[in-house]
């Protein structure tokens, strides 16, 4: 365009001496310019005068010409930087009819490329949108290895600041052996996955390139997930289905072994009813472990039917404590039931009645004897709770986060010795969830336990 615009210029010089030239060598045949003396004043007025008749016409041409060439121009170089120009005022300097057509072409292609611009600007800003709300780190590399892109999950996952602007520095922070054209050059639509700990989460790191319409790699995408819950619940599922099986093989092989030997020795009639007792025993520590899983397992697919009822908290903490009384005494316990305030709750009565029931058995088995167990019913912020202390063993800080997983238990021969199933207080928090209320233990080894646990009022 630049190089147009000076050949017209050249152009319109040229052909403005030309004209001033024959100009003068015609008044000159006409006897109008004096040649016997060239610099007289009449000869000077007429010069000036054809001089500037011709500047003027050059200027008006060079105007309508040179004009909306700069114009157009300038809104090129204003397109290269990101804006668009109107080019409509353009017409009113312009009488020569391709310059109109170049001017008519040039603002359809201006009105195209405003379209096209907001369709651009429009996605893109969606797209960052949707990438920095979305769950999973992203970003992306161009072909120099350098960040183009980069959402907050990204960078609060990974644990890095915005200096780690490049492929090496951000690898060489999650410690991975790992080279860019390693990725670059993967075929079409295949990537590579790790799997890293960084600040105890459980990353899954996927590096897939990207191409250009003609298959030209373009750079690298980098995905970073956090998988820690899905490794925590598989992790979970494992030791559940391990758990479930140690639990039903224990009584089995204690009862296989008990009836083959009835089966091949003639036993006393004090040896069998001894061997006979131990298979019962067995048989109802499985009957317990299956009527546990079933239980759970109602919880599980949201099959349990809860039968609410208003009814009072105080009533029921009184009547459990009266149940528990005898196994209370087997090991010398004090079991005493305050009710500070009387209260009703809008709860299962009979699921709440096996709630307490277990928190209290709880107490008693894991209480040395002679230890004291009580019970408080109260309100607080407009609901009701129980409360349920004793002097018992008492369990560690690490252990109280995990009591509720199912077969989790603190001291396992412990508690298999004395019948627990590891389920007890798995069905206590899913039956205090379903009911609305909640449970919170505070523990201290060797100093005691209290566990509260909250139920709404109607």
């Amino acid at each position: 365009m630049r190089e147009t615009i000076k050949r017209t210029i050249l152009l319109l010089s040229i052909v403005t001496i030309l004209i001033t030239y024959l100009s003068v060598f015609y008044f000159t045949k006409l006897g109008i310019i004096l040649t016997d003396n060239f610099f007289h004043i009449n000869n000077m007025i007429i010069l000036s005068t054809i001089s500037a008749i011709v500047i003027i016409i050059a200027s008006v041409i060079s105007k309508m010409i040179i004009f909306p060439l700069k114009k157009i121009e300038k809104n090129m170089r204003s397109v290269v930087d990101g804006k668009a120009l109107e080019t409509k005022h353009l017409k009113g300097y312009n009488k020569f009819r391709e310059i109109d057509e170049l001017i008519d072409i040039y603002s359809t292609m201006m009105e195209v490329i405003k379209k096209n611009n907001f369709d651009l600007n429009s996605q893109k800003s969606k797209t960052e949108i949707i990438l920095e709300q979305m769950a999973d780190g992203v970003i992306a590399f161009s072909v120099t290895k350098d960040v183009v892109h980069i959402n907050k999950s990204a960078i609060n996952l990974l644990g890095i600041s915005k200096e780690y602007d490049n492929f090496d520095k951000i690898i060489k922070k999650i410690s991975l052996q790992l080279e860019f054209d390693q990725i670059m050059y993967l075929p079409n639509y295949k990537s590579i996955e790790y799997k890293t700990i960084i600040n105890e989460n459980v990353l899954n790191l996927i590096f897939v390139p990207f191409f250009s319409d003609k298959l030209i790699p373009m750079g690298i995408i980098m995905v970073v997930r956090n998988v820690t819950e899905s490794v925590r619940l598989d992790n979970m599922r494992k030791e559940f289905v391990a758990n479930v099986s140690h639990e039903l093989k224990t009584p089995l092989t204690s009862i296989k072994g008990y009836s083959e030997t009835m089966m091949r020795v003639n036993l006393t009639s004090a040896e069998t009813a001894e061997f006979v007792k131990v298979i019962n025993q067995e048989a109802n520590r499985m009957d317990r472990l299956v009527a546990d899983l079933l239980q759970l397992s109602k919880f599980d697919y949201s099959k349990a039917s809860w039968k609410k009822t208003t009814f009072s908290l105080s009533d029921l903490a009184h009547t459990v404590a009266e149940k528990m009384k005898y196994s209370a005494s087997q090991k010398e316990h004090t079991l005493k039931c305050e009710v500070i305030v009387p209260t009703k709750v809008y709860a299962d009565k009979d699921s709440i009645e096996q709630v307490i029931m277990n928190v209290v058995s709880n107490s008693i088995k894991y209480t040395p004897d002679g230890g004291n167990i009580m019970l408080y019913v109260g309100t607080v912020n407009n609901s009701a709770y129980i409360k349920i202390v004793d002097n018992g063993m008492g369990i560690p800080e690490k252990d109280i986060q995990r009591i509720f997983e199912r077969f989790y238990r603190v001291d396992k021969a412990r508690s298999r010795q004395m019948g627990g199933t590891g389920l007890g207080l798995s069905i206590v928090k899913e039956i205090i969830d379903g009911n609305g209320g909640t449970i919170d233990i505070k523990s201290e080894v060797d100093k005691g336990t209290e566990i509260i646990i909250t139920l709404p009022v109607k």
